[in-house]
């Protein structure tokens, strides 16, 4: 298990120089908009800060990623164990933010009227007060009560022993599995709310297959980054607890780091979030005031939905 996959090690290295980039240019952006154009709070504002904050840790900690992929590690197990449970935790906050996001959309557009009375800045900022207080809890209780054994001196970011951890089932099934299904669902219930509203005219009906679109590629990037990883820590903890041949958990944790990089993809991949749930966002991002005109058309555009 402690062998090293060059073919393995070599494409996260060129996918996490590429995520690293790409990332701090794209939450650069969401930052500066963010923090220096967006006046008014909102429930989408509250939502993407979070989420924003999220992938910036995410991005500090990819350095040392792409340092652990073909370098021995030099900077000690305590320093390697506050990087993983920064690396975990916000990974699947990220994942707890964004279905946050669609259950938000879900109760906004299921029932509009029952949404107004709870739906609030304040409320969201407090339901992610509460994920983020959960996850740190989670983390430290874990990293205080358990050892570090599974990982090798020399390496970090990767797990070097066969015996099952129960931690990854955990996380896997209520971080990934039970968010993963709430996502679909919510999803799936918009889209079918919208197809079976009754339209008014030709633009209404064009507003709304545009937002099926969004529900749908947004719920795509999600499987796409997260599927692989959370599917692959799951065979991996049944195929350890059935002690089965090294060779063959050979690759499948090698599948695992491979599908790790591609949710690490996951801070690149949230600007089309950016855009297509948050429509404020890009509307910001223009140096110059958008003319009356277009503002009323915006207004009506948004009423319609």
């Amino acid at each position: 298990m402690k062998k090293r996959n060059e073919v393995v090690e070599d494409f996260l290295l060129i996918l996490l120089i590429l995520v690293l980039v790409f990332g701090l240019v794209f939450n650069s952006l969401a930052t500066w908009v963010f923090c220096f154009r967006m006046k008014k709070w909102t429930e989408t504002r509250v939502y993407m800060m979070n989420l924003l904050l999220s992938d910036c840790c995410l991005l500090f900690i990819l350095p040392f990623r792409i340092y652990s992929t073909h370098l021995s590690w030099i900077f000690g197990a305590p320093f390697c164990n506050v990087l993983v449970s920064i690396y975990f935790m916000n990974k699947y906050m990220g994942i707890a933010i964004i279905t946050l996001i669609s259950v938000d959309r879900y109760v906004a557009i299921k029932f509009p009227l029952r949404a107004r009375s709870f739906r609030s800045p304040k409320n969201a900022a407090m339901a992610c007060v509460i994920v983020w207080l959960l996850f740190i809890a989670t983390r430290l209780y874990l990293d205080l009560a358990t050892d570090s054994s599974f990982r090798d001196q020399t390496l970090c970011f990767r797990k070097v022993t066969s015996k099952p951890l129960k931690r990854t089932l955990y996380f896997s099934l209520l971080g990934f599995c039970v968010p993963t299904l709430i996502l679909i669902f919510c999803s799936i219930q918009i889209i079918l709310t919208l197809k079976r509203k009754e339209k008014m005219s030709v633009q209404e009906e064009k507003d709304i297959q545009k937002t099926i679109r969004i529900v749908i590629t947004n719920m795509a990037i999600f499987l796409l980054c997260f599927l692989p990883v959370g599917t692959g820590n799951i065979v991996r903890f049944i195929m350890e607890y059935m002690n089965l041949d090294c060779s063959v958990l050979k690759i499948v944790t090698d599948f695992v780091h491979v599908a790790q990089g591609v949710g690490d993809l996951n801070c690149c991949l949230d600007s089309v979030t950016y855009y297509f749930v948050a429509k404020e966002f890009w509307e910001n991002v223009s140096l110059f005031p958008k003319s009356k005109k277009q503002l009323m058309q915006d207004q009506t555009q948004e009423s319609s939905i």
